[in-house]
């Protein structure tokens, strides 16, 4: 006997769907219209295409893959509106069509064919044939300088001389220049007892040699700012609205113009900051683990979330 789906509380389905016995495709597209998703959002959830949503509301079975793959449709659609799968899966037991067995095919053994000469007898071990093969390469190579041998061949090594390499005659170094006069001693003049002691002349003095002066001036060091610039900083990302995800979501927002700003999956730990004009319409899908802040500051969205779907407006 068929189990009657709507008789439990679990899976209980809307009024609008109430039928005498409602089946799994028909259950979960009541849940799915209570909730206010559309297929395109379950099947962005499930990561299942809009074609494969259609079929399992309508319990075309014969449009998927296979049974296996039904039971698994099913109990992942069940778990995303939160509603019991079992129910659900056992009634598929019951109505899914018969899917033919594979048979089995034999068994090949690999085994080891033996190597048969033309006359049927077994041929040689491939090791014995390399061995022979070896020695009859080493007899040839061992003939062959035995004759060279016997004909008096010897081999002549020839070793190049290497050239001989000139090296550059010495530059005689240049005798220091000799000065042309020594320089003149002044011997002390004794002082007198009975008077002040007389100078040399100045004429007796040598001359010291006059020190060359410097021709270039060196150039001032450049001044260096006491002052260094700060880096600018880089300026923030222009929006009002800005959604992070602890899981995957669906988020879709538009603003008061109508323009969709954002309608897309936001995978876990990624976040979307966008801005337009207002009022915003906001639909996040995974509501109870999306973070949204507006203008900077945190917004609950528990009172605005049904069945882990959050609609709400921002002014």
């Amino acid at each position: 006997m068929t189990p009657d789906l709507s008789s439990d509380p679990a899976i209980a389905p809307t009024a609008a769907v109430a039928a005498a016995s409602p089946t799994p495709g028909a259950i979960l597209a009541a849940h799915r219209k209570e909730a206010g998703l559309s297929l395109e959002e379950v099947a962005g959830e499930l990561k299942l295409s809009r074609r494969q949503i259609e079929a399992l509301e309508a319990d075309d079975y014969g449009a998927l893959p296979g049974n296996t793959f039904v039971r698994g449709f099913v109990r992942n659609y069940a778990r995303f509106l939160k509603i019991d799968a079992q129910p659900l899966v056992q009634y598929l037991e019951r109505h899914l069509p018969v899917e033919p067995q594979q048979a089995a095919l034999p068994r090949i053994h690999d085994d080891a064919m033996p190597i048969l000469r033309p006359g049927g007898a077994r041929g040689a071990p491939p090791f014995l044939l390399w061995v022979l093969a070896g020695m009859v390469l080493a007899g040839l190579v061992v003939g062959g300088f035995w004759l060279l041998q016997r004909n008096g061949y010897q081999p002549e090594l020839t070793l190049s001389t290497p050239p001989a390499i000139e090296l550059p005659a010495p530059i005689p170094s240049p005798a220091p220049a000799l000065a042309d006069a020594a320089p003149t001693s002044v011997a002390p003049t004794p002082a007198s007892a009975d008077g002040p002691t007389l100078a040399p002349s100045p004429a007796a003095l040598p001359t010291p040699a006059a020190s060359p002066v410097p021709t270039t001036v060196p150039a001032a060091p450049t001044p260096v700012p006491s002052t260094v610039p700060s880096p600018t900083p880089a300026p923030a990302a222009a929006g009002d609205i800005r959604i992070l995800a602890r899981q995957d979501s669906w988020v879709s927002i538009t603003d008061a113009s109508g323009k969709r700003l954002l309608g897309e999956l936001v995978l876990a730990g990624q976040t979307r900051t966008v801005g337009g004009t207002p009022p915003y319409r906001l639909r996040i899908g995974n509501g109870p683990n999306t973070e949204l802040y507006y203008k900077g500051k945190l917004t609950d969205l528990a009172p605005y979330t049904k069945v882990d779907v959050a609609n709400l407006e921002l002014n």
